[in-house]
C-alpha cells in the first residue's frame, strides 16, 4: 500500500511559521533598502507603503492606528498588557493556552481581572459580561484548534475595550474591525511571512485610552508606528507575502481555500476509527488549524518520526502545552491534493504502529 501512496508535493503543514505562498522566491525579495537607515526619508516612505498594502488587504478601517513591535505577537501584546490596560476591570476569556498566558500576565500586573475558563474543548460562558470591564481573548486558538467565532456577546453599548490576539485569524478569517478596539498579531501564520514583527492595531477609542493612561513599556503615544529597528529585509518579505495573497484574489479567497481545505479535514475525520477532533462542537472548531486527539492508543511519535523522515509531513505533532494528538495547518497557502495526501499517509501510518 505505501508504495501506491503519493507524497504531498509540499511537506510542510506546521502551524506557524507556515509554509511560504505558491510563487514566492527568494530571488523576488526588494534588497534595495537592506543596510539602510530605517527612519530615512525613502526608507519610511517604503515602509508605510508596505503598512498601507496590509491595512487594505485586511480592510482595517482607515481610522485605526498601526504599530509594529519587536517580538513577533509575544512582544506587541506584553506591550498592551503593560501599556494600556488599568483603568478598568477585565473580563479575561479563557479555552487555550495563550488566553491561559495572557490571564497569568495581567496577574502578575496585579489588575483586577475576572477569568472566564474552560479548557476541554468547550467555550467558557460569554454571557452578561460587565459593559465597563476591557475584554481580552484569543479569536483563533493555534494551540487547540478552537475560536471564538464572532462577537455577538460583546454588547453594542459596551465601554471597555475589546482586545484580541488575531495571530491565527488574520488573513483567514473576515474581522469585525469596528468592534475590535485593541488587536495584536503577527504574520506567519495565514500570510506565510517571517515572524520578526508584532502588530498592533488601535481603534478610535484605545488610542483615546492612551491619552490618559501611564505608560510603562513602549510608550505608543512618542512614536509613530515604528518603535524600534525594524528588519527590512523581513518588510521585503512581507511585502512579497502580501502582493502574491492579493494576486491570488485577496482576503475573500484566503477565506474560501480554509473553508475548502476544512471540508477535507471534516470529511476524513467523520466516524474516523483513530483520531477525532479535541473540540466537537463545529461551531467553536477554528477554520485553521485543525487538532485532533487519538480515540485509541497509537505510537503517534513514530508515526511523526516516520513521516518526517520520509518528507511526508513536518511539524503535524500537537503543540507541546496541549494533549496528545495532531495539529494540521490547513490555512489558504496549503494546496488541497497535499492535504488529501496527507491524510492518505496518516490512515496508513495508524495502520503500520498502532
Amino acid at each position: 500500500m505505501k508504495l501506491n501512496l503519493k507524497k504531498p508535493e509540499c511537506p510542510n503543514f506546521s502551524s506557524g511559521p507556515t509554509k511560504k505562498p505558491e510563487g514566492w522566491s527568494i530571488k523576488e525579495l526588494e534588497i534595495k533598502y537592506l543596510g539602510r537607515y530605517h527612519r530615512s526619508e525613502d526608507v519610511k516612505d517604503y515602509l508605510e507603503k508596505i503598512i498601507l498594502k496590509l491595512k487594505q488587504t485586511l480592510k482595517i478601517p482607515k481610522e485605526h492606528k498601526i504599530f509594529l513591535l519587536p517580538g513577533s505577537c509575544t512582544g506587541a501584546m506584553t506591550s498592551v498588557l503593560n501599556s494600556i490596560l488599568g483603568k478598568n476591570s477585565i473580563t479575561s476569556i479563557i479555552y487555550d493556552y495563550w488566553g491561559q498566558f495572557w490571564y497569568e500576565e495581567l496577574k502578575k500586573l496585579n489588575l483586577e481581572v475576572n477569568a472566564r475558563k474552560k479548557m476541554d474543548g468547550d467555550l467558557p460562558s460569554l454571557q452578561n459580561i460587565p459593559v465597563n470591564n476591557d475584554v481580552i481573548f484569543v479569536w483563533n486558538a493555534t494551540s487547540n484548534g478552537m475560536s471564538i467565532s464572532n462577537l455577538s456577546f460583546i454588547s453594542n453599548n459596551h465601554k471597555g475595550l475589546v482586545i484580541s490576539d488575531l495571530t491565527s485569524a488574520v488573513f483567514a478569517c473576515k474581522l469585525p474591525w469596528k468592534i475590535l478596539d485593541v488587536s495584536v498579531f503577527s504574520l506567519q501564520k495565514a500570510l506565510g511571512a517571517e515572524s520578526q514583527k508584532g502588530v498592533v492595531v488601535l481603534s478610535p477609542k484605545a488610542i483615546e485610552r492612551l491619552k490618559t493612561n501611564q505608560l510603562k513599556l513602549f510608550d505608543l503615544k512618542n512614536f509613530d508606528f515604528l518603535i524600534n529597528t525594524p528588519s527590512l529585509l523581513s518588510f521585503a518579505d512581507l511585502e512579497q507575502c502580501i502582493d502574491l495573497c492579493n494576486k491570488n484574489g485577496g482576503l475573500n479567497n484566503n477565506i474560501s481555500v480554509c473553508n475548502q481545505n476544512k471540508k477535507i479535514l471534516d470529511l476524513w475525520e467523520k466516524n474516523h476509527p483513530y483520531i477525532k477532533y479535541f473540540c466537537q462542537n463545529k461551531k467553536f472548531q477554528s477554520v485553521t488549524p485543525s487538532f485532533f486527539i487519538f480515540k485509541r492508543k497509537l505510537n503517534h511519535k513514530k508515526i511523526f518520526a516516520y513521516l518526517s523522515e520520509n518528507k511526508i509531513a513536518y511539524d503535524i505533532q500537537n503543540f507541546r502545552k496541549v494533549r496528545d494528538g495532531i495539529r494540521i495547518w490547513n490555512g489558504p497557502n496549503i494546496k488541497k491534493n497535499d492535504l488529501i495526501a496527507l491524510t492518505n499517509w496518516l490512515d496508513w501510518s495508524f495502520n503500520k504502529f498502532v
